[in-house]
Parts: C-alpha cells; structure tokens; sequence
C-alpha cells in the first residue's frame, strides 16, 4: 500500500508529465541523459490537530539537467508556473493536496563534463493528511 505522503507526490508528477516536457519525471536522482526528477526534502507537519489529521507543507526538489540551457530553464519555470497557477488540486483516499506554491525557483547548480546542464528548484506541495481511523 502506498503512503499518503508519496500518493501525493506521485499525482504531482503525474500532473508534471501531462504537461509533456523534453522527458518524463522520475523519483529520486537524474539519470545519464537529460532529464528529470523529484524527491522530498526533510519537511515536518506545520499543523497536527486533535483528531490526528494534520497539515503537511512538503518541499518537493525539483531537479533538470539538459544539454540546452535554454529548454532546461524554460521548462523548470514552467512546470513551477504551471503548477502554482492552478486552482484544483488531486486528492486521494486520505490526503488532499490544497495548493502548491514555489520555495525557490530553478537556479544553475552546475555543468557536467558533456557540458549538460543541471538546475535545481523547489515546490512547496500543501498536503492535507486525513487519518483513516478516528
């Protein structure tokens, strides 16, 4: 059974793949070629309330890495733009995501030595986690 944690994170990247970029998003490191990936950074419920539900705003990295500068950039910016302009969110059996927002936005974290480029930004993903037994 998946968590409601990486069942919210999975409809992220489901919504970043409809968005039909140079390469579908993967979980966790980049690979060889260009590409993309996410992967949660430490995050701590801001909110936990008496019945256990509880607030979660996830730091979701949002890492690139492309031969292009250009289309890297443009994408990354997009995908952030895209995600936080929206009004309707996924939600699951248990967890709803109630907005995404940015931390920071994309920045040149390095050059490869086959001169691809890697860019690193970060989503704030609101994750509303309601638990099954009350």
């Amino acid at each position: 059974m998946i968590s409601k944690i990486n069942a919210a994170v999975e409809a992220v990247m489901d919504l970043i793949d409809g968005m039909n970029n140079f390469a579908s998003i993967t979980r966790g490191a980049l690979g060889t070629g260009d590409g993309l990936a996410c992967e949660i950074a430490p995050s701590t419920p801001s909110e936990v309330y008496m019945d256990k539900n509880a607030y979660i705003p996830l730091t979701l990295a949002l890492n690139g890495k492309h031969h292009d500068l250009q289309v890297l950039s443009d994408t990354l910016n997009n995908i952030i733009d895209t995600l936080t302009r929206r009004t309707a969110y996924p939600a699951g059996d248990g967890w709803e995501i109630v907005d995404i927002t940015s931390g920071n936005l994309p920045r040149i974290i390095g050059r490869e030595d086959n001169n691809a480029w890697l860019m690193a930004g970060d989503l704030i993903v609101k994750v509303y986690r309601k638990d099954d037994e009350q």
